[in-house]
């Protein structure tokens, strides 16, 4: 994490200089757990494309939310600011007032092209606190799951020789429990790596898989 804000101080420090300053992708998802990657050495979890660019990026292998809730934590992560400190936003399903700035806010200002997919911050209504748009920058494409297409919209829209910052906001890994879908799948129960803080049982096993 530190690593990263220390990135983004340096792209803000370089205004005016759009050539030197890299592309952003962050690349966030909706209720996974951090050892639900090959990256992060799963043995169950594939995960090459995402591996690659982790590879050749910044890999966060240290971070903690602030918070066991969507709003707060996405609203502390986008201010680094404790939830105490930003008001209604380090609430569940509120507001996010617009004094409190966050990074993709200063990545504008700085003269990047921003935007999201998926899941920005939320939920809440950031309207009501006189935000244009969500804190994690203009929506590109559907709320639904159609990642590449909002994508591409982002991508056309950016103007020449602008850098651009994107949030990528995978929501695929939210869904309701179904008895018996991980063996559904063609796995098997040996198969799931059950962490120690959870009961080994067949239905966790399942669920895991």
């Amino acid at each position: 994490m530190i690593r990263f804000i220390i990135l983004i101080t340096l792209l803000l420090l370089q205004k005016g200089i759009a050539s030197e300053r890299p592309n952003l992708l962050l690349m966030i998802s909706d209720d996974q757990s951090f050892p639900h990657a090959s990256a992060y050495g799963s043995k169950m979890v594939s995960t090459p494309n995402f591996d690659k660019i982790a590879n050749q990026g910044v890999l966060f292998t240290n971070a903690f939310c602030a918070a066991p809730g969507c709003s707060p934590s996405r609203a502390a992560f986008l201010t680094g600011r404790n939830i105490w400190q930003i008001e209604h936003a380090g609430t569940h399903a509120s507001s996010f007032h617009k004094k409190y700035l966050t990074f993709m806010d200063l990545l504008k200002e700085s003269g990047y092209h921003t935007g999201h997919t998926g899941k920005g911050w939320g939920p809440g209504n950031y309207a009501e606190g006189g935000r244009e748009n969500n804190p994690a920058g203009p929506i590109y494409g559907s709320k639904k799951k159609n990642y590449a297409e909002g994508f591409s919209k982002f991508i056309r829209s950016k103007p020449k020789g602008s850098p651009f910052a994107f949030w990528f906001g995978s929501k695929d890994p939210h869904r309701s429990f179904e008895k018996g879908s991980g063996q559904k799948s063609g796995k098997t129960l040996d198969q799931a790596e059950v962490p120690p803080f959870l009961p080994d049982s067949p239905v966790i096993r399942d669920d895991l898989l």
